[in-house]
């Protein structure tokens, strides 16, 4: 398996020291040279990422101590994504996908198609005076923003879309419009999953260690028969038990988030439309054709086809926009 990070790095890639734009062109995957974790008012980086090897290769992002690393993709690719040396995901996933690693977190991805990202370096420090002014409290807590282990989110899409169209306005306030929409970027990635600080017990539910084990293996079996008692097994819960707890901590059922992440899961895999809808139904866990338009419908509003259709034409007019000079 090809480990190189990118051979070619961007040839307007900027330096420290130099006339930069807001936005950093990355000549690495998560490496940025506008990190600096001993400044006094700290602050967010952001930068580009784009990588158009179509052979597979492994990245390793660099462990960060003081900043989280939050990454919104801006094309579709196909990636299996591991933490800590455990895979959390794997395959296609689609524009406006996050992921988010906190401090000291080892990631590391492999990708197997051409793959472009926006990055958002958000000191540690930071997160946690803006979880404390969100809630209006007046000392620190402990807070850490959950990963959503790159599910869709369009809007997520669109704020890193904006970030880096903003790049390239030639205005004096350009600097301050990135911040703002960073911000913005931060703020969204601390609404997928509020479940307050961790040392007040202010919203019960499983043990961050007993969702993780449950999300991870309903990513890692979406394809198969998952019962809920299956699940509750796996995090050494009685299935009545561990099916209120994470509805508390989660907000929505067991078969309901399985649910949600079988259509993410194939609405990614839609957009290429080489792939017939039958396949894809078998490939996200459901038994038949009409019980994947039955509950994608449920969910969206539309059939499998026709939000195919909607989202072919608006990944065409994306490319389009990343082609044009």
């Amino acid at each position: 398996m090809n480990s190189d990070q990118n051979p070619d790095p961007p040839s307007d890639h900027l330096t420290c020291g130099e006339d930069m734009h807001p936005v950093e062109e990355e000549a690495s995957w998560r490496c940025s040279l506008r990190l600096d974790a001993s400044n006094a008012t700290p602050r967010i980086a952001i930068a580009h990422w784009r990588d158009r090897r179509e052979h597979p290769r492994e990245l390793n992002a660099p462990a960060l101590s003081e900043h989280y690393t939050i990454e919104v993709l801006l094309r579709n690719t196909v990636v299996d994504y591991f933490r800590d040396g455990r895979r959390i995901s794997k395959g296609v996933v689609g524009f406006g996908a996050t992921q988010i690693s906190a401090p000291g977190v080892k990631i590391n991805c492999n990708f197997k198609k051409p793959a472009e990202s926006i990055h958002v370096f958000v000191p540690s420090s930071l997160v946690a005076k803006t979880y404390q002014d969100m809630r209006q409290r007046n000392r620190c807590v402990e807070y850490e923003i959950a990963d959503p282990a790159y599910s869709a989110d369009p809007i997520m899409g669109k704020l890193a879309w904006t970030l880096l169209e903003a790049n390239s306005l030639h205005s004096p306030f350009s600097e301050l419009y990135c911040e703002s929409l960073a911000m913005a970027v931060l703020a969204r990635a601390m609404e997928f999953r509020d479940d307050g600080p961790v040392a007040s017990g202010a919203r019960a539910g499983l043990q961050s260690w007993r969702l993780r084990r449950a999300t991870e293996y309903i990513e890692d079996n979406l394809g198969e028969p998952v019962t809920l008692n299956d699940i509750a097994e796996h995090t050494g819960l009685s299935r009545m038990h561990f099916a209120a707890q994470f509805k508390r901590a989660m907000g929505m059922s067991p078969h309901a988030f399985l649910m949600q992440r079988r259509v993410e899961t194939a609405k990614a895999m839609l957009i290429d439309d080489r792939l017939p809808i039958v396949q894809i139904a078998f490939a996200v866990g459901f038994h038949s054709q009409a019980h994947f338009t039955s509950a994608f419908r449920k969910a969206t509003g539309m059939t499998p086809g026709c939000w195919r259709k909607q989202a072919v034409v608006i990944e065409a007019g994306n490319e389009g926009m990343r082609s044009e000079p």
